[in-house]
C-alpha cells in the first residue's frame, strides 16, 4: 500500500505535466478542449500524472487572470 502524495509532489507531477504539454502540440489542443477541472484531470490520469483539483487550484492562484480556466494560463499563445 503506497503512501498519499503530498502536495508539493503533486505540485511536481502537475509542474510535469505542463512543461509536457507545451512541448505536444496534440496535447495542448486537449488540454484547451477541456470544459472543465475533471475533464483536464481525467486527460492527466490517462498520461500517467496523478494530482487533484486542490492541486490545480493552487496552481491558479499563481495567475493573475482569473476569467478563464487555470490551464489557459499555461500557454502563452
Amino acid at each position: 500500500m503506497s503512501s498519499p502524495l503530498s502536495e508539493s509532489q503533486k505540485d511536481q507531477i502537475l509542474r510535469d505535466f505542463i512543461e509536457l504539454a507545451q512541448k505536444d502540440s496534440e496535447l495542448k489542443e486537449e488540454i484547451k478542449s477541456a470544459r472543465n477541472q475533471d475533464e483536464l484531470i481525467s486527460i492527466a490520469e490517462q498520461k500517467g500524472y496523478f494530482f487533484d483539483s486542490l492541486t490545480l487550484l493552487r496552481k491558479w492562484s499563481e495567475h493573475t487572470d482569473f476569467s478563464q480556466p487555470t490551464w489557459m494560463g499555461w500557454f502563452a499563445d
